[in-house]
């Protein structure tokens, strides 16, 4: 990976961003004075970490990214973000939630330490090893539909393991949910940004909710993503902070719709640029 240069977006030599990368990135905001700390731990027991930039005080905004596992890509593009953030407002940053799912994503059933896990992923994958586009976590829940947020009731849900859309047992099930959960409520966010690819589209709103348009739409202006609501959305990190907190909170869909995920990763500077004030404004709209 190249050093890391103020506006310039790194280049990953290798075809992913590894937890090797992300190690490095945390190294770099630390020297920059960001505060570096975990807010809890996935199901395989791997820390989940933090960023912090910016005052306490006012307003604070909260973003994350790589909570479904093959949409990785948006971990390296929060990452610039959070690096070439330079604001007073306070942000939190969440860079990869669903880090065990990642790993799997990248490296396969060896990235998991359990015979008995390694067979129960396997048959919940129906049977293959090719993990590319799973989105869920190591039990095959997908956290996006884990929240207490209309649970259970998306169109596309599904009650058993499985690579997407497996809603779990209950609401906040999975350890990766309760971390971001816990996290949201105590530091009280004004904005939140979830960050998924892909798409090129912002979706806002839950159900009759549909908080701070203004400031919905100028994201959309400043990135060129329309903005959309999400219907039949339930369960989503998203929808359960809007419903909550009644404030604003938009999914960021990134990357064309005509790319793989893996191949995200060669459009990085373009699409950091399409999203490289977002947290100037976002932190403004926090206020």
């Amino acid at each position: 990976m190249q050093n890391h240069t103020s506006n310039c977006v790194c280049i990953y030599l290798t075809m992913y961003y590894t937890l090797d990368n992300l190690q490095n990135d945390l190294d770099i905001l630390a020297s920059q004075g960001a505060e570096i700390f975990d807010i809890g731990y996935t199901l395989l027991g791997r820390p989940i970490p933090c960023i912090f930039k910016g005052s306490k005080t006012d307003g604070q905004t909260l973003l994350h990214a790589s909570i479904h596992a093959r949409e990785w890509v948006t971990t390296p593009l929060v990452i610039e973000m959070m690096k070439n953030y330079d604001g007073a407002y306070g942000v939190w940053c969440v860079p990869m939630v669903n880090i065990d799912g990642v790993l799997l994503v990248q490296q396969g059933l060896s990235s998991i330490p359990e015979q008995s896990l390694k067979d129960f992923l396997l048959s919940a994958n129906g049977g293959s090893q090719d993990f590319s586009l799973w989105k869920a976590n190591a039990r095959a829940v997908d956290l996006n539909v884990n929240f207490n947020a209309r649970w259970g009731e998306g169109a596309q849900n599904v009650f058993s393991p499985a690579p997407a859309n497996y809603v779990g047992q209950h609401p906040f099930s999975e350890y990766e949910n309760m971390a971001l959960r816990d996290l949201t409520e105590r530091i009280k966010p004004s904005v939140t940004l979830s960050y998924h690819a892909k798409g090129n589209v912002i979706y806002k709103g839950f159900g009759c909710v549909d908080p701070n348009l203004d400031c919905a739409q100028k994201i959309s202006d400043s990135t060129g993503y329309p903005l959309l609501n999400s219907y039949n959305s339930a369960g989503g990190y998203k929808d359960w902070y809007v419903a909550t907190f009644q404030k604003l909170g938009l999914t960021v869909e990134v990357g064309d719709e005509s790319l793989s995920y893996n191949e995200l990763i060669n459009f990085l500077p373009q699409i950091y640029q399409q999203n490289k004030d977002v947290l100037n404004i976002a932190t403004q709209c926090a206020q």
